[in-house]
């Protein structure tokens, strides 16, 4: 394990959350521009070669130290970039295709409550009442504001219903899995090979696509949609998101999902001139209540563990 940084307050753990969805959010919008003209698994498979090329070239000017422990670093990834990236990213992408959006938004939900199940059956966390109230209130507001009413359970969504479950289980696991293995490496060094082992898997399931890809005029819009998806979207989101994981309990990481939909809501209001509606307002009260009381009841417990409480790497 490295040694010799201190752990990061706080507010700024919990402010790193908070832009990873507000990237997040803006990626969601922004990524409709772009897969109207790239095939999913295509532009999955781009997004994700660029970044890890950016990453790279980051972590090689800033003279990040390379983790030198051989197997017990370049083992490991192979699976935690299969769960984090590969069949999270692929079921994803091509779930949606076969289900509806409204079914994918809702069953994406489930990230939390699966990842409070595997680190609860893990021995990672401890499973208190504030904690479970909190999640079902988050839960709850998150369905309100996705408009559970709209789920429907047929033939035709079937597999991509499944495909969306693989996607939300995967990354649940990513969640609880990877978190010790974080904590003991290089940020830098580490998102830069999950990159890249995951664009080893999505290109070879991208395949029979880039074999009939024909790049599409790239105008302006395009150009900056592309540009931000992989530098905010894919670059700084997956960089955010494992530096957190090393400071906070995987369910809090998990747990900031449900903020998502309100940012998204945010934007359509200001962009959009879409109107806040009470529905709205309910479901956005229901979800931070839900983050306030869990981590009101994790305070004090989700910047530190146990027997690694100090000497975290930057």
């Amino acid at each position: 394990m490295h040694t010799g940084a201190r752990t990061p307050p706080r507010l700024l753990v919990l402010g790193a959350l908070v832009v990873v969805q507000v990237l997040f959010g803006l990626n969601y919008v922004v990524s409709k521009v772009v897969v109207g003209s790239f095939p999913p698994l295509v532009w999955a498979s781009l997004r994700i070669i660029v970044s890890s090329a950016l990453m790279v070239g980051l972590a090689l000017l800033m003279k990040r130290p390379h983790p030198t422990d051989g197997r017990k670093f370049f083992g490991p990834l192979v699976w935690l970039a299969l769960l984090g990236t590969v069949i999270n990213q692929a079921c994803f992408l091509v779930g949606l295709k076969h289900t509806t959006a409204s079914n994918s938004a809702i069953l994406n939900t489930l990230i939390p409550v699966f990842t409070l199940l595997v680190v609860t059956i893990r021995g990672q966390e401890s499973l208190g009442w504030k904690r479970v109230v909190g999640f079902l209130f988050a839960f709850a507001g998150v369905l309100v504001l996705r408009n559970v009413e709209h789920f429907t359970l047929s033939d035709e969504t079937a597999f991509g219903d499944l495909l969306t479950l693989i996607n939300c289980l995967s990354f649940a696991l990513f969640l609880s899995f990877s978190r010790k293995f974080i904590r003991e490496h290089d940020r830098v060094w580490t998102t830069a090979w999950l990159f890249i082992y995951g664009s080893v898997g999505i290109t070879a399931l991208a395949g029979p696509d880039w074999a009939v890809f024909t790049w599409p005029e790239m105008t302006p819009r395009l150009w900056g949609a592309a540009t931000f998806a992989i530098v905010g979207g894919t670059l700084l989101t997956y960089f955010l998101n494992n530096w957190t994981l090393a400071y906070a309990r995987s369910t809090q990481v998990a747990l900031f999902v449900y903020i998502q939909p309100v940012v998204a809501g945010v934007f359509a209001w200001f962009w959009l001139d879409q109107p806040i509606t009470p529905r709205m307002v309910a479901a956005s009260l229901l979800i931070f209540m839900g983050v306030i009381l869990v981590l009101r009841r994790d305070s004090g417990h989700d910047l530190r563990d146990d027997e690694h409480s100090k000497g975290m790497v930057a």
